[in-house]
């Protein structure tokens, strides 16, 4: 059984970008979210054209890589300190569910290194490699 993304992160709405954790094991992570019309960000990012924003879905992906970080290492948190080869390839509109996959390509020096990418209904639509410190929560 997976967990509740709420077990294993320490974001909340309206900040939490994980709705659920579809698949988990040791060294990889997909989960869902579905970007709702009503949400505020829509008002302003485009009006008449509303699209999901790119730091959105860069945040949704560190949040997956968050959460599989922290399922490795439990009682710790993890804490986004790198953003590397981003790409946007396609836009993300209103009521779309992505699919988010991370796998795990090296932890060194506390250090936790991923290949992320969101996918709409099997389409590429964002991919970057995160890095995040794993640390003491409240460190």
């Amino acid at each position: 059984m997976t967990p509740a993304p709420t077990e294993l992160l320490p974001h909340r709405p309206p900040f939490l970008f994980v709705d659920r954790v579809l698949a988990l094991d040791a060294d990889s992570v997909r989960t869902a979210r579905t970007f709702r019309p009503e949400e505020d960000f829509f008002r302003g990012h485009f009006p008449g054209n509303p699209i999901v924003p790119g730091v959105l879905l860069v945040e949704a992906m560190a949040q997956a890589m968050a959460l599989l970080a922290t399922h490795r290492h439990p009682g710790q948190q993890v804490y986004l300190t790198g953003i590397d080869r981003a790409r946007f390839r396609q836009p993300v509109l209103p009521g779309q569910e992505v699919e988010l996959s991370v796998r795990v390509e090296g932890v060194r020096l506390g250090v936790f290194r991923a290949k992320a990418e969101a996918q709409v209904a099997g389409v590429r639509v964002a991919d970057a490699v995160l890095s995040g410190l794993v640390a003491d929560v409240g460190s």
